[in-house]
């Protein structure tokens, strides 16, 4: 006989359930946070589940005699929930609550009425926010937002007032604590919504007026937006109207190629391929250059990298000899991308590898046998011509959690490792959830099985007996399955037996076979929510320059797409054609997307996120190495941790033997693939990265005998420019000058560039001591380090 408690918006409460809204209230309040009573410990003898997580703990930590009336129904006005969070008594937390509120009032309701709890009642199954997406007419436009959670037992409720809401980006738009969204400036923002422990999103979209009647006034004048080709140009276009922003024209040819260079081979384009391609006037000539640079070598070279990264190719946890096998590991995947292997088969044969794949037992031996010494004498093996990547099982001191963590994050771009502690906090997962997924790797054992140790044993006894140690492989060892006693984690709440999971998925029941088959056909199949969205977004990133879900591997409740639109249609091809790689990028390279302008507009100067043109971003490590050697025309030896002849991204290893690359990797970012998180190789630029290209002795002599060099030695073109009265000096300067703009800059200098670099080559004593001027200025600068 209660009365009715008035909630912000009107509604009126009759009832205050433990679960809906006593939780759900301590979470919005901030109570349960990891810097207060939801730490691991609790805090001042009080212990909340971290986010509104676990309904039991928090039940018990409220009613228990054990810590004082904290909610006495017999005198509700001494209860400590309620003195404590007005200060009526200390409070290290401060105050939380204002005696009179709503607040206030919910707990002293639920106090009065007997502190009672309903098991399950409070089970949300979804949470929905409305609106989904606005399109605000101006600044200072508000929305009011409503949220509704349907709960297990069939009813819904608005929950708003229990709600939390946070912007991802308050500059664009600002909410208030009730859910009322204000546009501060054009662009667009995402809310994340709280209930308990679920989390939705609201996208504002706030366009900006003077773009609007930019397109407008367009429509009846010549342009030169770029026409739409496929369906990524009508996603992203039609986003862009709808935010009143224009996109950049379409780029030049000379930025188009070297972008699509850097892209795709991790080069420079030579500078008589880039004058080619420049008097090109064929209409498909873009088209040509796409299919010539997807079918080159180096690109293959250059995603076996990236893979690499992405599978954790970590060579100091591989077994020894680490560097080689870094190699196998390296090559295995570039043999498949080479033969453009339609991706879901790439990653079947990471998950589902075994050392013997099937084979007797002495086969296998003999042959890893073989391998080993092959790797021990030279960079090629045959490791490629296996069926599986076994060596992805083989890296040592990896758990089963970690295990979980990395193939969560390479193959399905979610982030599980905050919820080994607790409940994630911008996502469905919880600590039953991470262990679950884990148990489908419990099978999956690196030793020797039953049936192979008594012959595992023999081979490394034979091959302890080999005197030279240069070589002598190191143990044999196998991935296996374990069929019959899996290693198996449990609920840390329950301490009941978990059975395994997919994230998001089907629980796997127990049988005889191998539970990785079961999560892939999962992962692959077409309403998979990450397996091929994920991936398509990490190739998007490449070649944008910034996930639709960023940083890639955090796809999350509380990390929306920019544009959900386009994800889906790309992960929607991608599927639709059997997961084909090289379609997808041809598709990506094609768009006039792809091939727009650096160059902003009045209206797209400020967008980071809606492609509206190409943003300058560094480039991996190898690939300055790689692009620094083209402009200065410097062939180099990675003779320590390469094959001759190789370029910097065919080096395999994690772990650089050469002390000059190593130098170049490490403060250029490359990772050494010890984590579970695309943030390891950074993408900031660095003072010790302009120093380098500054100041580095090595540098410095590629400039020397590089490309210069072999110019002046053509025809005698050094001996007639040292001669100061030389009467065609200036035209042949400007010719060497056009080819080195050409070859660090995929350009020619225009007029005033040419007369200042001519200045600068007459100050010096020589035409070599000047034009190296050139060539180092040019490397050092902005357009020469970044890949717009």
């Amino acid at each position: 006989h209660l009365p009715p408690i008035t909630l912000p918006g009107g509604q009126k409460l009759v009832e205050v359930d433990f679960e809906r809204h006593v939780m759900a209230l301590l979470g919005r309040q901030g109570c349960n946070t990891g810097a207060c009573h939801g730490a691991l410990q609790g805090e001042s003898d009080l212990q909340l589940s971290l986010f509104s997580y676990d309904p039991v703990l928090d039940f018990e930590s409220l009613t228990s005699p054990d810590f004082g009336p904290l909610a006495n129904a017999d005198k509700p006005e001494s209860s400590l929930l309620l003195r404590k969070p007005t200060q009526q008594i200390k409070h290290k937390g401060g105050e939380r609550l204002i005696k009179g509120s709503w607040q206030y009032e919910v707990l002293e309701h639920w106090i009065r009425a007997g502190a009672t709890r309903v098991p399950g009642r409070g089970k949300v199954t979804e949470l929905v926010v409305t609106p989904k997406e606005q399109r605000f007419g101006h600044i200072g436009q508000t929305q009011p937002l409503k949220v509704e959670a349907l709960f297990q037992d069939g009813t819904r409720e608005d929950v708003t007032p229990f709600s939390s809401f946070e912007s991802r980006d308050d500059y664009v738009a600002r909410v208030s604590e009730t859910g009322l969204v204000e546009a501060v400036r054009p662009g667009d923002a995402s809310i994340v919504v709280g209930y308990r422990d679920l989390v939705t999103s609201f996208r504002a979209l706030i366009p900006r007026s003077d773009g609007l009647l930019t397109m407008i006034l367009k429509q009846f004048q010549p342009s030169s937006h770029p026409a739409a080709v496929n369906y990524i140009d009508r996603e992203v276009f039609a986003k862009l109207s709808g935010l009143g922003i224009e996109p950049s024209a379409l780029a030049s040819d000379e930025e188009f190629l070297r972008r699509l260079s850097i892209d795709t081979i991790g080069r420079l384009p030579s500078p008589s391929e880039a004058r080619s391609f420049l008097a090109d006037t064929n209409a498909s000539k873009r088209e040509a250059k796409i299919d010539e640079l997807l079918s080159h070598p180096l690109h293959a070279a250059l995603w076996a990298t990236k893979l690499s990264d992405i599978t954790g190719n970590n060579t100091a946890l591989l077994e020894n000899p680490g560097e080689k096998r870094s190699k196998m590991w390296y090559d295995w995947l570039r043999v498949r991308l080479e033969k453009n292997v339609p991706y879901d088969e790439i990653i079947g044969g990471i998950l589902l590898a075994t050392s013997r794949e099937g084979r007797p037992v002495d086969d296998w031996i003999r042959d890893a046998r073989s391998l080993d010494q092959s790797a021990l004498q030279s960079f090629a093996t045959g490791y490629p011509e296996r069926k599986t990547l076994d060596l992805y099982w083989t890296r040592r001191g990896l758990s089963l959690e970690q295990m979980a963590e990395q193939t969560a994050s390479a193959f399905l771009g979610v982030q599980l490792h905050c919820a080994q502690c607790h409940k994630h906090p911008y996502d469905q997962w919880s600590q039953a959830d991470y262990r679950a997924f884990a148990n489908v790797f419990g099978q999956v054992k690196f030793g020797a099985s039953p049936e192979a140790k008594k012959a595992i044993a023999a081979e490394n006894q034979d091959r302890k007996k080999i005197k030279e140690k240069n070589q002598r492989p190191g143990d044999l060892k196998e991935v296996y399955l374990e069929l019959k006693q899996p290693q198996q984690l449990k609920d840390p709440a329950t301490k009941a037996a978990l059975s395994p999971k997919a994230p998001g998925g089907p629980a796997f029941e127990k049988s005889a076979t191998d539970y990785r088959e079961a999560l892939f056909e999962w992962m692959r199949s077409p309403e998979n929510p990450y397996f091929a969205r994920s991936f398509v977004n990490r190739v998007w990133a490449h070649y944008a320059g910034r996930g639709i879900v960023d940083p890639v591997d955090n796809f999350a409740a509380g990390n929306p797409p920019s544009n959900t639109r386009l994800l889906d249609a790309l992960a929607q091809d991608f599927v639709a054609n059997g997961y084909d790689l090289r379609r997808l990028e041809r598709e990506i390279l094609r768009s006039r997307v792809y091939q727009i302008s650096s160059v902003p507009t009045q209206s797209n100067a400020a967008d980071e996120r809606n492609y509206s043109r190409k943003i300058p971003r560094p480039m991996m490590a190898e690939v300055v190495v790689d692009v620094l050697n083209s402009a200065l025309g410097a062939e180099e030896e990675f003779l320590k941790d390469a094959p001759k002849g190789s370029q910097a991204v065919e080096v395999a290893a994690s772990r650089v033997q050469d002390g000059e690359l190593s130098y170049a990797f490490r403060i250029f970012g490359r990772p050494q693939r010890a984590s579970a998180c695309d943030c390891e190789r950074p993408s900031e630029p660095a003072l010790p990265q302009s120093l380098y290209l500054m100041t580095d002795q090595t540098v410095m002599q590629k400039i020397q005998n590089g490309r210069i060099k072999s110019l002046l030695a053509q025809d005698g073109r050094g001996e007639r420019l040292s001669k100061k009265d030389s009467p065609d000096a200036d035209a042949e300067l400007s010719q060497l000058i056009d080819e080195l703009f050409l070859g660090s800059l995929t350009r020619y200098p225009d007029d005033s560039e040419r007369q200042k670099a001519l200045d600068a080559v007459r100050q010096q004593t020589t035409s070599e001591a000047g034009l190296r001027d050139v060539l180092w200025a040019l490397v050092n600068t902005r357009e020469f380090i970044l890949n717009h």
